[in-house]
């Protein structure tokens, strides 16, 4: 995409990230009720995020952003280091490291627009810089935007599970090797 770039997030990127997420569960509260999207996010905790930033090794969450002529337009957290539901066995092959994907989200006036793709297109980059064979992520179960969004963009899903009342589905796709 002709001036968009994929970027660690830097601090002056916190508040376009907050709003991001502000807008995008307004928009998915208009049009599929209230859910588990309807939560704020508070501007210190992306600040905070941002400082703790591990793009060497991702062990931590690590935020990056998608700008389109040098303004955020997408969000997206990665880490190697899983959540405790994300079970080795759900996953193609268990041993295999995994780049963890949380919180994409994308203004919803853009949505539609590529960014999306675009943004999990540098995730994809970034895995295979770091030798990680695979991108795996979940999506709320109840939310068609998500769920068709990444099985159009070549994800296969790989389990649907139940956390604390909250259906998820399961996505894994092998970048590398």
């Amino acid at each position: 995409m002709v001036g968009t770039s994929f970027e660690l997030a830097r601090r002056e990127h916190a508040e376009a990230i907050v709003n991001m997420r502000r807008e995008s569960g307004l928009f998915l509260n208009e049009k599929l009720g209230s859910g588990n999207w309807s939560g704020s996010t508070r501007i210190q905790s992306i600040r905070e995020r941002i400082d703790c930033a591990d793009p060497e090794q991702l062990r931590k969450m690590t935020l990056y952003v998608a700008c389109r002529d040098g303004k955020p337009v997408g969000s997206v957290a990665v880490s190697t280091f899983p959540p405790g539901f994300w079970k080795r066995a759900y996953w193609r092959e268990p041993r295999a490291p995994g780049l963890g994907v949380f919180n994409l989200v994308v203004y919803p006036e853009l949505q539609g627009k590529g960014i999306g793709r675009f943004t999990m297109d540098g995730v994809e980059q970034l895995a295979r810089d770091h030798g990680i064979s695979f991108v795996r992520l979940d999506a709320y179960s109840n939310n068609p935007f998500s769920t068709s969004f990444y099985r159009h963009i070549g994800y296969e899903e790989r389990a649907r599970i139940e956390v604390r009342s909250v259906g998820l589905v399961l996505y894994e796709k092998r970048v590398l090797g």
